[in-house]
Order: structure tokens, then C-alpha cells, then sequence
């Protein structure tokens, strides 16, 4: 089996810990246990024992989880090492060779080059930056075929942080219910949207929606490494088979943890914390923009902790980005690792002490070395 380098990955794999300004990650700055656990539940982890538990996760855990969905039970979820471990899953559990997906494109690549390897036909649909990055669903008809298994989207979206309105929501449910093929989306961004409710889940609206989540992204706890697979029962069971030939189980510890951090006060506590820190950079990141219109433009991000940033001069994005690291010690992504060559993506959820000296060294790099294209 050939496998395909994971661009996005590799790049954060290699210069996120040692860059000296990170603004590559998607999510919020991270929580730490004290913001978490009273003292008593301090205690009560310090005494916890580090047995395996439940392969497919704890079972009060799976119905802290159900809960945020509507009339789900603890067998139609399945705890996982974070969202790409549900991804994984999820390839393994419902893709065969020469079966088809259709993945809306920009996306976190990790389906595409994981189903791309086991022989899997992959078609993209693209969001349309003219149509304020949501897709146009005529063209999910085009490419659907009798081989089409399944429909991924993420929503809402890495890079773009667009969310795509209800009704655009309802007619995708349409067309996979149509063509009778599973719809699974990434909603690991789902409760950091910058204004207005928390976005409909697809696993409320259509009973083949299989969807990801997790604790990493809108919840500001990416060193838990937990999240989850939802959806029918028996598509679950067949993953939870599959997870006995990964990871096996989850960490205890976060498990403990998980499980608190799910409870409708706390989770809201921290949810609103991570949209005031977004909304906060958002508009310095908006400043900068405005700043800087003759170099850069970008449409504003609904949720999530990233933006998605055009630039208006000559050069490639991962040139770009590889320069400002060496010269400036500020990671970005390019918009390369999306197939979209032009932009790069930059972390809103950092502390403002990153994101505000980050921005300027970029704008100096910029202006210096590049002018805009006539």
C-alpha cells in the first residue's frame, strides 16, 4: 500500500513546536486542567485507575456524547484518539475498493489520502470563494454515480470557516437520501461559531448522517486526544470491531475528564470562552486586513479558529510559508496543502501575545519582498 503524504500534517509536524510564533492550528489555545476540575475532582483523578475501560468508550461517557444529539443512545457513538482516529474509522468501516466519495473541497485531507490508498474512487466539489465559500449542490448531482458509498463534508469548514445555512443543510440530505448513500460530515468546529446558535448537527437531520467530533477544535482541549464517531448503530459496532486493530481504547484519564467537560454548564462555560477569544482576533485579524488591502483580502470565517487569506502578489503559498518561518520564526499553512495555491491559513485562536506580532512581522515580510500583481 502506498499512502500519499498528508501535506497539512507533515508541515505542523515538523515546525509546530519549534517555530517561535505558531500560527498554524485550527482550534482555540488550550484549556488546563485547573480551569477544569474543582479540587474534589482533582482528588478523585489523582486516585483513578489506569486500567483499559471500554474499547469503545466508557459507557457514561458514550451517553454524555448522545446527549448532545437528539434521541441518540451510548451504541451509536464510539470514543476515539481524537477526531482523525474517528476518520480513520470511519474509511475502514464503510469504504471497499472501487466504491466512490465525493469530499467537498477545501477540506481536512485526511479521508481523501486514507481512502485514496485503499483504492477508493475520490471526487471533489468544490466551495466557491465567489459564493462566500459554500458549495453549489448541482455539482454534488454531476459527480455522484451508482459507486458512490458516501458524501463528506466539513462543516463547518477547514479552511474557509464558512457554515453552510440550514437550508443548504436540508437539500444535501435531499440529494444523498435521493441517491440512498451516507453523508458524514466533520463537524469538529461545530460550537465556535462566531455569532448567532451553535450550527444543526447532519446526525439530527438524516438517518445515514455519520458524523465526527471531538474535543480539540471548539473546546479548546486537544491534549485530551478525545473524540468520537456517531451515527447507526450497526455501522458503529463495525467500527468498534476496526478499533481493535488500532488504538484499542482511549486514555483513562481523559475519558474522567471528557466526561465532566460534556456536562451542558461546563461545556457552555467553555464554549463561550473560545468564541470570545475568536471574535476578539477576528477583528484584530480584520484590522490587519484592512491595513494591508492592497496585499491581502480574505473572507470573514462564520467559525472556527482559522482564517482563510488571499494574497494578491506572485508567489507560491508553501514557498511563502516556509520563508516567513526561516526569516520571520512565524508558522502558517499554505494554501497548497488545500489544492488552493494563493492563500494561506492563519490560527485566530492564538493568544493575542502570538497572533498581534505575528501579523506584523508578516505584513513587514510582505511588503519588503513582494508587491501586488498588475
Amino acid at each position: 500500500m502506498e499512502i500519499e503524504e498528508f501535506a497539512l500534517e507533515r508541515i505542523q509536524s515538523l515546525y509546530e513546536n519549534t517555530v517561535e510564533l505558531n500560527l498554524s492550528d485550527s482550534g482555540v489555545h488550550p484549556l488546563c486542567l485547573n480551569d477544569l476540575l474543582s479540587d474534589a475532582e482533582m482528588g478523585e483523578l489523582q486516585a483513578l485507575e489506569l486500567g483499559y475501560g471500554w474499547t469503545n468508550g466508557a459507557v457514561s461517557l458514550r451517553e454524555a456524547i448522545a446527549a448532545l444529539y437528539e434521541s441518540r443512545t451510548p451504541d451509536e457513538i464510539i470514543v476515539t484518539n481524537g477526531s482523525a482516529e474517528a476518520n480513520f474509522l470511519l474509511v475502514m468501516s464503510l469504504l471497499n475498493p472501487d466504491d466512490e466519495i465525493v469530499v467537498f473541497t477545501p477540506n481536512y485531507l485526511q479521508i481523501w489520502g486514507w481512502a485514496r490508498a485503499l483504492g477508493v474512487n475520490v471526487k471533489a466539489v468544490r466551495h466557491h470563494a465567489d459564493a462566500d465559500w459554500q458549495p453549489r449542490l448541482a455539482e454534488l448531482e454531476e459527480a455522484i454515480s451508482g459507486r458512490t458509498r458516501l458524501i463528506t463534508i466539513c462543516n463547518p469548514n477547514n479552511p474557509t470557516g464558512a457554515v453552510m445555512p440550514p437550508e443548504g443543510m436540508r437539500e444535501l440530505v435531499r440529494i444523498a437520501d435521493r441517491h440512498g448513500i451516507y453523508l458524514h460530515a466533520d463537524e469538529v468546529y461545530k460550537g465556535s461559531e462566531l455569532h448567532g446558535p451553535e450550527c444543526e448537527s447532519f446526525l439530527d437531520i438524516y438517518d445515514k448522517a455519520i458524523v465526527t467530533n471531538g474535543l480539540s477544535k471548539a473546546m479548546a482541549l486537544p491534549g485530551l486526544r478525545i473524540g468520537w464517531l456517531a451515527g447507526p448503530a450497526g455501522d458503529i459496532c463495525t467500527a468498534w470491531k476496526n478499533k481493535d486493530y488500532t488504538s484499542i481504547t482511549t486514555s483513562a484519564i481523559s475519558e474522567y475528564v471528557a466526561e465532566r467537560v460534556l456536562k451542558p454548564e461546563l461545556r457552555s462555560g467553555i464554549l463561550q470562552r473560545s468564541r470570545k477569544i475568536l471574535r476578539q482576533n477576528l477583528a484584530l485579524l480584520q484590522d490587519w486586513i484592512d491595513a494591508n488591502a492592497d496585499l491581502v483580502s480574505l473572507i470573514p470565517p462564520k467559525a472556527g479558529g482559522m482564517a482563510f487569506v488571499r494574497y494578491h502578489f506572485r508567489a507560491n503559498s508553501t514557498e511563502l510559508v516556509h520563508r516567513l518561518r526561516d526569516e520571520r520564526g512565524v508558522l502558517m499553512l499554505p494554501g497548497d496543502v488545500y489544492g488552493l495555491d494563493g492563500y494561506f491559513r492563519i490560527g485566530i485562536g492564538s493568544p493575542r501575545s502570538h497572533l498581534e506580532p505575528g501579523l506584523e512581522r508578516i505584513a513587514d515580510y510582505m511588503r519588503k519582498n513582494y508587491r501586488r500583481n498588475q
